[in-house]
């Protein structure tokens, strides 16, 4: 026996019983958790896995690869019966035998330092239990007291402790519930003041008073202090499943990128292990606003490469650049951006086979002497069949690992139809193209980026939502091709999270860098050009076109990639003092009475109308997209035609609706 009559433990002891916990809804264990269990093996003599919920062949071999004691149980009483059923189960003779009893779970990432850290530090400390971190205790809004207490994801129980009569009338008595909140103030939160209560002693590996006056809770709002300062070794999962929205209650959003960047940066801990658990179960539209994935490169300097703490240097990408030329009398301004194209990227063009001659003159006359090879191409389905279809064999050749396209873009009979100004196109294809090929720096900082970043599957420039394109993009961009791209990606057998209240994070504009393999099953699909309206008939929206557009992120996600925003640094100057300009003007157009004192109180004094507009815009939507591809779409080309074209301008007229409704409802109010 370790424990010493000071309750400290001898120097190096591993007579440790683990109990840990698992759940996840398809049963399934990323690799994070083989990592973890791997890392506190060495620290104990036995293991129990004890999972809520029944396991995928995979996991149950991985786990059983660590101990014979797996358990799998209905998920009843959630983690705290799971602790109760295998304490229960071992009994009090066994587990006296132990110096220490762990109870953890599968909520944080890590050891991102070695668990001989924690446990070295803990033998030395006179106690009867102990944890990781402690909740410091505050006062709520709605004026419940939280007290000092161990955060139960990590609850470590000396032979001290367990071998009381209060030990184990505690959990005989224990009556887990099913609700997360009840579990908590039944067990988490009094676990510690009661046991303190009865005269034992406890403590934590993280001092809670060194983030006194800050946060209660330092790895939720003060993660990467409290991994750098205080070398916890884990990163709490649920940080990254927090909406910013409600992170901008008490931080700048910044704590979660400011925890992995310096994991990346100073830690050996696989950061593609967060990036594996994550791809896996959360939606990019969320994971874009989480992780920050908006990428700002340098328009005249390059960067240098940025390799993980002890990984070497990544080797450079290999890369090609499709160009789809169809416009003529846009050849000036489509080779200023051709000519951006890096020495190290093979060049192609898309285009019709009566147009390759002048393009070559015009490309002489460019000063552009790299050798550029020719893709013919039939005008049926654009820009996306170019790439899907006649450029296939060129992706798939295996030459390359990134391919960037781009496409000279003139759309200013959509904006004339609307009876708006051409200039408000022009701006779209500008915002395309700077942000695609602003120059030969910018280009090859896109290359650097993907060889650092191997989860990196696909950039592109951000959508438009200046002027007509504002009630299209914002604040969701599907328009009327939600149910095209859900059909699309079950033609691929991808099944991601996807929701059509959240963004799509494509291509919108078709003007993007990509990973082959995070693409690969669009290519895989083999279409051909009668997958593709004739040229006559493609409307604004709501073709398979639209679908490749808004699938591209989800297939991405789908090979185990995320797709990401990119900008030129000259370029997010004009984003950020125009989002800027447009937050101050939406909340200045508030009244008082619903500006709350941060922004997600601001939201929350929007009465439930408001919300009900917004859902009822958006299902109109939907029911006219529904009778359309069910009549109108069934028509004769030559009367559904015409008629299709209308079916984006009732798109943005319900929206446009929506906005009407909202500043008659404000209006009502302020009476």
């Amino acid at each position: 026996m370790a424990q010493n009559e000071d309750k400290t433990l001898t120097p190096g002891t591993t007579n440790r019983l683990a109990i840990f916990c698992f759940y996840d809804k398809d049963g399934h264990a990323g690799d994070y958790v083989s990592v973890f269990l791997r890392a506190l093996m060495p620290h104990v003599r036995r293991l129990v896995i004890v999972s809520n919920g029944d396991l995928d062949d995979a996991t149950r071999h991985m786990f059983k690869s660590f101990t014979p004691h797996v358990i799998e149980r209905e998920n009843k009483g959630l983690d705290t019966a799971a602790y109760k059923q295998v304490l229960l189960q071992v009994g009090w003779d066994q587990l006296e035998q132990f110096d220490e009893v762990i109870c953890c779970n599968d909520t944080c990432y890590g050891p991102v330092y070695p668990f001989s850290e924690v446990f070295d530090e803990m033998n030395t400390r006179p106690v009867d239990f102990w944890g990781m971190t402690a909740y410091a205790g505050n006062t709520m809004t709605n004026d419940e007291v939280l007290p000092l207490h161990l955060q139960a994801y990590w609850h470590v129980y000396r032979r001290s402790l367990v071998s009381s009569d209060a030990f184990h009338e505690y959990w005989e008595s224990m009556k887990p519930s099913n609700d997360y909140a009840f579990n908590t103030r039944q067990h988490e939160i009094p676990f510690t003041q009661h046991f303190a209560d009865l005269g034992f002693t406890w403590d934590a590996y993280v001092d809670w008073r060194k983030y006194e006056g800050y946060t209660p809770y330092s790895l939720l709002d003060m993660p990467m202090e409290t991994v750098r300062d205080s070398r916890c070794p884990f990163i709490k999962r649920k940080i990254f499943a927090i909406p910013p929205i409600v992170g901008l209650e008490h931080t700048a959003v910044q704590t979660v990128k400011q925890v992995y960047d310096f994991v990346f940066e100073h830690t050996d801990y696989d950061t593609d292990l967060i990036w594996q658990d994550l791809l896996r179960g959360h939606n990019v539209s969320d994971l874009r606003q989480i992780m920050h994935l908006e990428y700002i490169l340098p328009s005249h300097t390059l960067n240098p490469s940025r390799p993980q703490q002890g990984k070497p240097a990544p080797h450079r990408v290999r890369s090609a650049f499709i160009y789809h030329i169809f416009f003529l009398d846009l050849l000036d301004d489509t080779l200023h951006y051709f000519a951006n194209i890096p020495e190290e990227t093979d060049a192609y063009i898309t285009t019709n086979p009566d147009k390759v001659d002048q393009i070559r003159e015009a490309l002489k006359e460019h000063g552009i002497t790299r050798p550029v090879t020719f893709i013919p191409v039939e005008n049926r389905g654009r820009d996306v069949s170019a790439l899907f279809v006649a450029s296939r064999d060129v992706v798939l050749s295996g030459k390359y690992d990134v391919i960037g396209f781009a496409h000279d873009k003139k759309s200013t009979q959509n904006t004339a139809e609307l009876g708006r100004q051409g200039t408000e196109a022009l701006a779209f294809g500008q915002k395309l193209m700077e942000n695609t090929l602003g120059s030969r720096e910018y280009a090859e900082n896109v290359l650097t980026l993907f060889s650092d970043n191997e989860r990196l599957g696909q950039v592109c420039p951000p959508p438009p939502y200046h002027a007509v394109y504002f009630p299209v993009t914002k604040p969701l961009d599907w328009g009327p091709n939600y149910d095209a791209t859900i059909n699309l990606l079950h033609r691929m057998n991808i099944n991601v999270p996807i929701s059509s209240f959240a963004n799509t994070v494509s291509a919108i504009g078709s003007c993007y860098w990509f990973r082959v393999d995070a693409l690969r099953p669009l290519f895989d699909l083999a279409l051909d050009y009668t997958d593709f309206l004739p040229e006559g008939e493609m409307g604004p929206d709501g073709t398979i076109s639209h679908a490749i557009e808004r699938a591209n992120g989800y297939v991405a996600q789908s090979q185990g990639y995320y797709p990401a925003w990119v900008m030129t640094d000259e370029y997010a100057r004009i984003e950020a003092s125009t989002l800027n300009t447009l937050l101050d003007n939406f909340v200045g157009s508030l009244p008082p009475s619903l500006r709350g004192i941060t922004p997600y109180k601001t939201l929350q004094k929007q009465s439930p109308a408001h919300r009900y507009v917004y859902e009822g815009a958006e299902v109109a939507t939907r029911g006219v997209n529904w009778v359309w591809q069910h009549s109108v779409d069934k028509l004769p080309a030559r009367i559904s035609q015409p008629l299709g074209r209308g079916r984006a301008k009732v798109d943005i007229g319900l929206r446009r609706l929506a906005h009407a409704m909202l500043n008659r409802l404000r209006a009502f109010r302020q009476r």
